[in-house]
């Protein structure tokens, strides 16, 4: 071969093609978890595939380096979509109405962002996901979770899903600077227990801290976390506590509504985005090393774009975990070839097969 033709042949690093039996497939899968959304009240909704960069740059954070930007005829600065959420936070901002709360939408589409340097195989994935606007409190988040729940049943998939609290975070350590903080954020989520002690002796008490380190350091069951929370309570102020207690009181009621992951209380879990603002959560599978779903509230997130209102939403990377699905879903159906005399009497033949729902070539 050619060098000329290699060129031709060659795709950018980082994106991904899709054929034939795993493209049927992907589609299968993804038409499953839309019409399992639906018959939850949750209907499609579609973001444009760029928008201004500088609109979303504050929401980014440290995440801005993981976007991919252009410059349009105009001279403005674009970005393409990296997390369907931004973008869909800016929609509903504005065309929702006050009388059509609380609205349920959900959606399955392509995003691209950077991946890390360990792993730059990937930069485009498909990100499905449901979301609850204009509805707070205990039961919109239930919901969600149960939805969630759901959809793991439908793919035949049995994860850990570690329940945390960006609001706890943000409660008990408002003595921190914002420099401070983004440091401490770092050490809980890569649970360098020592680098947090350490930074937290500087601002709180000895005491505080030790029973800070160890409340961000607890992953367990439900139970196990209420154990903690009872021999460790005294040290905490009314609002640290009411934070903890409320996930107490939503793990309990995800049990006895049958939540069929493995549900554990993870405070080292505050927020795969920079948005959230109450409860997050992440699903695990054994295996890998990223989380398979994510989500959690974000209250202030539309307000950024002009309508305040609350809400709650989860999403997955379809893709990644495809494989591990129900083999049963999305299987190539059975191909009938039809032959004839002639064309025209396997054509006839083919169109009976097809209006029975079966799969018929000439």
């Amino acid at each position: 071969m050619t060098d000329s033709k290699k060129r031709y042949l060659q795709v950018p690093q980082g994106t991904e093609g899709v054929h034939v039996e795993e493209a049927y497939r992907h589609r299968r899968i993804t038409q499953e978890l839309l019409d399992q959304f639906v018959l939850w009240g949750y209907l499609p909704v579609e973001t444009p595939v760029f928008d201004f960069y500088d609109i979303y740059e504050p929401l980014l954070h440290s995440t801005s380096r993981d976007v991919y930007r252009l410059i349009d005829r105009e001279g403005d600065l674009l970005m393409l979509r990296s997390d369907i959420t931004l973008f869909l936070a800016k929609q509903m901002g504005l065309w929702l109405r006050e009388e059509e709360l609380p609205a349920r939408v959900c959606y399955g589409d392509t995003i691209l962002r950077h991946q890390n340097v360990e792993d730059i195989s990937k930069n485009e994935f498909f990100q499905i996901g449901a979301e609850l606007i204009g509805k707070a409190g205990e039961p919109a988040d239930l919901e969600l979770l149960m939805l969630l729940s759901e959809i793991f049943s439908k793919l035949g998939l049995h994860p850990a899903v570690h329940l945390g609290s960006h609001q706890f975070l943000t409660t008990c350590l408002t003595e921190l600077s914002d420099t401070e903080l983004n440091r401490a954020v770092t050490f809980i989520r890569d649970r360098r227990d020592d680098s947090l002690r350490e930074l937290l002796e500087s601002k709180l008490s000895s005491r505080k801290t030790e029973v800070l380190t160890t409340l961000f350091s607890f992953i367990g069951t439900p139970r196990e976390f209420e154990r903690t929370v009872y021999s460790l309570g005294g040290e905490l102020s009314q609002l640290e506590l009411e934070e903890l207690e409320y996930l107490s009181s939503l793990a309990e009621q995800l049990v006895e509504l049958g939540f069929s992951p493995d549900l554990r209380i993870d405070l080292s879990e505050i927020g795969a985005q920079p948005y959230y603002t109450g409860i997050v959560f992440q699903a695990y599978l054994p295996g890998l090393d990223d989380a398979i779903a994510s989500g959690g509230r974000y209250d202030k997130l539309l307000e950024r774009f002009g309508f305040e209102c609350p809400s709650v939403g989860f999403s997955m990377l379809l893709r990644k975990i495809e494989d591990l699905v129900d083999s049963s879903i999305g299987r190539l159906p059975k191909i009938t070839k039809v032959e004839g005399a002639a064309f025209k009497e396997a054509f006839h033949r083919a169109q009976e097969l097809r209006k029975k729902g079966e799969v018929a070539i000439l």
